[in-house]
């Protein structure tokens, strides 16, 4: 039996081990498989040495080690599910291996550093309360030498003659204000018409109105149109390779050749997605 007559590479222990083990059998480069799959190299990378920290995580990932699979001839879906149980039994190996004394030692340090707190402001606070102690024991002695009030002299005068009053001005009528129209809500149009148009193989999920349309790799040349209500959202594994219009105008880029995308596009903001 061949080495990969099971669809698993022998001496190759993991997923992205067996992903590597099988590109380097059929000699192919790791531009040639991100030019076929369009995926990125670095990307690609993180695949074979099972790095999560790299890859865009969720569903993409996933779609990412089963077009990998497909392309170096091993099964999908089997390898995705190894891939996924190597990213799980790696956290749980890391959680355990924690070394218990680099942890007692961070607790020390943070006891430090509380009791650090503590003592600045124990050393702050009593000279400051002292001192507003004083203040305030000298301005009650202040109050009470202060003595009584000196009483307030009161002179006769003699009643001076009535003076003439000026007469009363009529006051002058007040225009009322203005009434300022209220703003005007941004313009909003229901439903939304989405045609999507690929140039070039591209990973894409469609969600319309909180319901997953689809998920799958859209070749170039596919033309799929459909209308939302309220919202949709793409994910897209190569924005590049991507082309929409939405209610009959083009729509921009939504990133370069081999970038992971997402945008949320609603009858509000709709208008930021299309070329103006």
């Amino acid at each position: 039996m061949s080495p990969e007559s099971d669809g698993k590479p022998r001496g190759a222990t993991g997923a992205g081990a067996r992903l590597r083990a099988a590109r380097e059998a059929r000699q192919v480069s790791l531009r040639e498989i991100s030019a076929t799959t369009k995926i990125s190299v670095s990307a690609i990378e993180a695949l074979e040495q099972t790095d999560v920290s790299r890859l865009p995580g969720g569903i993409f990932t996933r779609a990412f080690v089963r077009s990998y699979a497909a392309e170096v001839g091993l099964d999908p879906e089997e390898t995705m599910r190894d891939f996924m149980l190597d990213v799980d039994q790696a956290g749980v190996a890391e959680a355990t291996t924690a070394d218990p004394h680099s942890t007692g030692h961070e607790i020390f340090q943070s006891q430090q550093r509380i009791a650090g707190t503590v003592l600045t402001l124990v050393l702050v606070g009593v000279p400051v309360a002292l001192l507003l102690g004083f203040l305030g024991t000298r301005e009650v002695a202040e109050t009470d030498g202060a003595g009584e009030p000196a009483a307030a002299v009161v002179v006769d005068r003699p009643s001076s003659a009535p003076r003439a009053q000026p007469p009363p001005v009529s006051p002058r009528p007040v225009a009322p204000p203005a009434s300022v129209p209220p703003p005007e809500p941004p313009a909003s149009v229901a439903p939304l018409t989405l045609v999507l148009s690929p140039t070039d193989e591209c990973w894409v999920s469609l969600t319309i109105d909180g319901d997953l349309v689809f998920s799958r790799v859209m070749q170039p040349g596919d033309r799929a149109s459909y209308e939302a209500e309220s919202e949709i959202i793409l994910n897209l594994g190569d924005a590049g390779a991507f082309a929409f219009a939405l209610n009959d105008r083009d729509g921009r880029s939504l990133g370069g050749f081999g970038e992971v995308a997402t945008a949320t596009i609603t009858p509000q903001n709709y208008r930021s997605f299309t070329v103006p």
